[in-house]
């Protein structure tokens, strides 16, 4: 695929995705076209506008509908014997305090509770601080949950830190969990599925090349990324996304489990560009 026919590709995919209504919608095309024009592979744009098609990009105004969207996937069979949700963002111990999404999310959630018909009879409870969570200050009673939020999980990681830590300090078993996101990788979702953790996710991703292509043509696509990558300095320790997740998402800020070729600035030469939904800095994986 030649340059000129990856941006008429991506020029639709933009509006059929209707990424043209969203703020800084022409810087990202811009660095697209430059990213286009920068590989020197019909293959390799091929990739990419293949990803692309599969890229969710939610932006901070989109929040509210998709963690609305979350809430209302908890079965009503589930709520309504409910009188109380303790709402507990996800994090790392050490992480307490500092500005993460998950404590962010929390704090509108009571003034959504109008929009949610089917939570009308439950106490909401926000909770940021682990001691709250602890033994000797929470006792959960039978018609009370914990829901545990943030905005994208990605590989798990902080999710199972957080599990293990509030387990470690209280009696909970995995059943008075209960996850809402807005996005998530289909990987994690399945593995707490399967360990009796209830989650609810407005998004749910596959893997971007693993999940949707086969052998051969698997093979080759892996290959074409690598090849991409090798314009990424330091591109290594992000490989195909933190944790191999090769994830295909923007929200506020573009999580480092995305494929790097998208956030992380690039080269050429002698010459540094900027990735398309290009950052600073890298953030905290999911």
């Amino acid at each position: 695929m030649e340059a000129i026919d990856a941006i008429m590709k991506l020029n639709k995919i933009f509006k059929s995705k209707n990424w043209v209504e969203k703020d800084h919608d022409e810087f990202v095309f811009d660095q697209f076209c430059t990213l286009f024009n920068n590989l020197e592979k019909d293959e390799e744009r091929k990739l990419i506008v293949e990803l692309t098609e599969k890229y969710s990009w939610i932006s901070f105004t989109e929040y509210q509908g998709s963690i609305l969207n979350a809430l209302k996937l908890v079965e009503e069979i589930k709520l309504q014997n409910l009188k109380k949700i303790y709402f507990f963002p996800i994090i790392k111990p050490e992480d307490e305090g500092k500005i993460k999404s998950g404590p962010y999310l929390l704090y509108p959630l009571k003034s959504y509770k109008k929009f949610l018909p089917m939570y009308a009879h439950i106490k909401f409870e926000i909770i940021t601080s682990f001691d709250f969570m602890s033994k000797d200050n929470l006792t959960l009673n039978e018609n009370e949950k914990i829901f545990l939020m943030d905005d994208y999980i990605g590989s798990g990681e902080t999710l199972k830190f957080c599990i293990d830590h509030l387990k470690t300090i209280n009696d909970f078993r995995n059943q008075d969990f209960s996850i809402i996101s807005i996005a998530t990788q289909k990987e994690i979702y399945d593995s707490m599925k399967q360990m009796g953790i209830s989650y609810y996710s407005d998004t749910i991703q596959n893997k971007g090349i693993s999940d949707n292509y086969s052998e051969p043509e698997l093979s080759g696509k892996i290959s074409v990324m690598k090849e991409i990558e090798r314009m990424i300095p330091g591109g290594n320790h992000f490989s195909f996304g933190y944790g191999d997740s090769e994830a295909l998402i923007t929200l506020i800020r573009t999580p480092d489990n995305t494929f790097p070729i998208f956030w992380k600035d690039y080269r050429k030469g002698r010459n540094k560009f900027n990735a398309p939904f290009s950052r600073d800095e890298s953030v905290t994986n999911g």
